[in-house]
């Protein structure tokens, strides 16, 4: 039931697909990223016809939860994918459960989100490949939306937890809030719009000057051809952000991903991948497809946090 960024990997079909990625042993992260496109066309588990595959999928993250009962939580972490592996099996299930209110989901929901409190750097805030240590941007923003999807489905997120994530975008901004960096401030595009989208998700007001600054840093930087992790996250902040940026940048973003969806026949039909990405080579074809998909279905995956 769970998918495998090597999307070769067990297949005895002659015609296989290609650009695998190499991280097959974060299987936990890739049933998560595929589960995600699928939950937010509008399927479940429960109705559509992906239903059998998405309860494949939960079904195969419940399996591989680790619960630690003397901590009171249940872990997706695994070699390949750390706490990135983690918290996007913890988007999965929280946003399946707060779709369709499945109560057999919710034991497994809140554990995960239990270990995302447990995991985090009690001193800064943050969080990074192993629980407790000091934080970098990338693997704090992935935790952020967890929390945020897991509030969304009403499960319990500790007000603290959040408001200590804040204090860890405090210690990596520069420009007064403006940019972000990986693990020291600095001014790199795809960590500020990680750090931005954070911002966004962990109360900032839409007319904040810091916020202002930074959405126009990434209006001016424009969708990347060789990045689409950050791709990913500056489509969000731009669409919860709204107004002339938002249109500005959905226009190059949808048309750039429509023109480049692959039109080869076979088993790459339908699917995206770029060479020149330095995530490919780890996630390949699964993830650049699922990525591309969630931000052309960003317009109904999630209401716009700033929308009258």
């Amino acid at each position: 039931g769970g998918w495998n960024f090597n999307h070769n990997d067990r297949m005895i079909d002659a015609k296989k697909c290609l650009h695998p990625g190499s991280a097959s042993q974060a299987r936990n992260a890739a049933t998560g990223v595929a589960l995600l496109p699928l939950l937010a066309a509008g399927y479940t588990h429960e109705e559509g016809e992906y239903r059998r595959s998405i309860y494949s999928g939960l079904s195969y993250l419940i399996k591989n939860l680790r619960v630690s009962q003397a901590e009171n939580t249940g872990s997706w972490h695994e070699p390949a994918g750390s706490m990135y592996s983690h918290g996007l099996a913890t988007m999965a299930i929280c946003e399946a459960y707060g779709m369709t209110d499945d109560k057999d989901l919710l034991a497994t929901a809140q554990l995960a989100v239990n270990f995302i409190e447990f995991a985090q750097d009690p001193e800064q805030g943050g969080w990074r490949y192993a629980p407790k240590q000091r934080g970098d941007t990338s693997v704090t923003s992935l935790q952020v939306l967890a929390l945020q999807q897991a509030r969304r489905s009403s499960l319990k997120v500790p007000a603290a937890v959040p408001t200590s994530a804040m204090k860890f975008f405090d210690g990596v901004d520069s420009g007064h809030g403006a940019f972000y960096g990986y693990t020291t401030p600095s001014r790199a595009i795809g960590t500020t719009a990680m750090g931005l989208l954070s911002r966004q998700q962990l109360g900032w007001e839409r007319d904040r000057e810091s916020l202002r600054r930074g959405v126009e840093f990434l209006d001016e930087t424009g969708p990347s051809p060789a990045n689409m992790y950050f791709n990913f996250h500056a489509t969000q902040v731009m669409f919860h952000y709204g107004g002339e940026p938002w249109n500005r940048w959905n226009a190059r973003m949808r048309d750039k991903l429509i023109e480049e969806q692959s039109k080869a026949e076979g088993p790459e039909e339908g699917t995206w991948y770029y060479k020149d990405d330095r995530l490919g080579h780890r996630g390949g074809r699964l993830l650049h497809t699922a990525l591309a998909c969630l931000m052309l279905e960003t317009y109904y995956r999630e209401p716009r946090i700033y929308e009258e």
